[in-house]
C-alpha cells in the first residue's frame, strides 16, 4: 500500500473513509487507529480528536500556538517509533478535529520537538507544526 499526500491539501477536511479510498485501502478500518505505520514506508500519520467519545481512553491532546501537544498510546506501540522518527528519517503527518464523528482538517507534517516517556501512563510529546494555515 502507498499512501502519498499529493491530493491532499492542508487546511482541508477529510474523513477515514476518503482517505482510504484515495489511498487504495478496502476498507477504513484499516486506518481507523490514532497513529497508523504503513508497511515499508517512512511515513506516521497520527488522527488526533481533541474530544473523544466518552468510551475511548481520554487522552488530553491538544494544538496550541504552532505545537501539538500529545499523549502517546496506553500500550506505548508508537513511542519509540516516534522518538526515532528524526534519526530515522519518518515524516509525521496530523490529521487533526475538534470532536468525535466529525472530519479530520489536515495539518502537514509536524516535527518531534520534545518527549517525556512514561511506563505507566501514556507518555508525552510535543510537536511543531511545520506548516500552520
Amino acid at each position: 500500500m502507498s499512501i502519498n499526500f499529493n491530493e491532499i491539501k492542508i487546511g482541508n477536511e477529510y474523513d477515514r473513509k476518503e482517505l482510504s479510498a484515495m489511498w487504495g485501502y478496502a476498507s477504513h478500518q484499516a486506518i481507523s487507529r490514532g497513529v497508523i505505520t504503513p508497511a515499508n514506508s517512512n511515513i506516521i500519520v497520527f488522527f488526533v480528536t481533541k474530544i473523544k467519545q466518552d468510551n475511548q481512553t481520554q487522552y488530553n491532546d491538544i494544538i496550541d500556538e504552532g505545537n501539538l501537544y500529545w499523549e502517546g498510546e496506553e500500550k506505548h506501540g508508537s513511542d519509540y517509533r516516534i522518538v526515532n522518527s528524526t534519526d530515522n528519517k519518518d515524516i509525521i503527518h496530523l490529521f487533526y478535529r475538534e470532536i468525535h464523528h466529525t472530519s479530520f482538517v489536515y495539518y502537514g507534517q509536524i516535527r518531534l520537538d520534545h518527549y517525556k516517556i512514561h511506563k505507566d501512563k501514556p507518555s508525552f510529546f510535543v510537536f511543531k507544526l511545520i506548516e500552520v494555515k
